[in-house]
């Protein structure tokens, strides 16, 4: 699950985040609505919403994401009234959390709204099958085990096959946009997850001098 955090106070985005990743989940962070909108791509599987933030509020972040995408927003609020949730599902939002709330029910409602929205979401190419809801990945129809990171690079690389994708991009998609380490992490990632794939490792092609392409051969 890659999640994009909008959240003005840093203590509630610490909160949410130091959860999720135990869980598994690449979360990227937004300090207020106009960060959101700028690091908000297709890449994304839920958006996580404060309402009441500086500069532009939650309700305009939500109508500005609607204009573009229709990726799953979840609302978190400390405003309980009836009204301001009807107006949230108004402008396109898909759930709603009230503060205060626990990190593992706010993740239990993401799962829930992901499988309501999705249902059964796989890709599969050749003899590589992955399950967007488990995280389940088979080789040859044998389960391997991946971490968050190899498995976000080898669903990006899935979803954009036969494409060359750059080093700066799979770090923007998979490490985040505030990621300023080396790039030739790229290359260790990459080369611990054509070990995992086995007898696939081949689809995941080096493109000299400019990055990577999943392609089948």
């Amino acid at each position: 699950m890659k999640v994009l955090l909008v959240e003005d106070e840093q203590l509630v985005r610490v909160f949410i985040v130091e959860y999720f990743k135990k869980q598994g989940a690449l979360v990227v962070e937004a300090q207020d609505g106009y960060e959101a909108i700028m690091k908000l791509d297709d890449s994304f599987d839920i958006v996580l919403l404060d309402i009441m933030m500086p500069g532009i509020d939650g309700y305009e972040v939500c109508k500005l994401i609607r204009q573009k995408s229709d990726v799953p927003i979840l609302f978190i609020s400390a405003l309980s009234e009836e009204e301001n949730k009807l107006k949230g599902y108004e402008l396109g939002a898909d759930d709603f959390i009230s503060k205060p709330f626990t990190p593992s029910l706010l993740y239990a409602k993401c799962n829930a709204l992901l499988r309501r929205i999705r249902g059964e979401k796989e890709l599969k190419e050749g003899i590589i099958e992955v399950n967007e809801n488990t995280h389940e990945v088979k080789v040859s129809e044998e389960s391997i085990t991946l971490s968050h990171k190899e498995y976000y690079l080898l669903v990006y690389l899935m979803k954009n096959k036969n494409k060359v994708i750059t080093r700066s991009q799979l770090l923007d998609q998979v490490w985040g946009y505030d990621y300023f380490g080396d790039q030739r992490i790229v290359d260790t990632y990459i080369k611990k997850l054509r070990k995992k794939l086995g007898e696939a490792a081949p689809y995941i092609q080096t493109i000299v001098k400019s990055g990577y392409m999943f392609a089948k051969k």
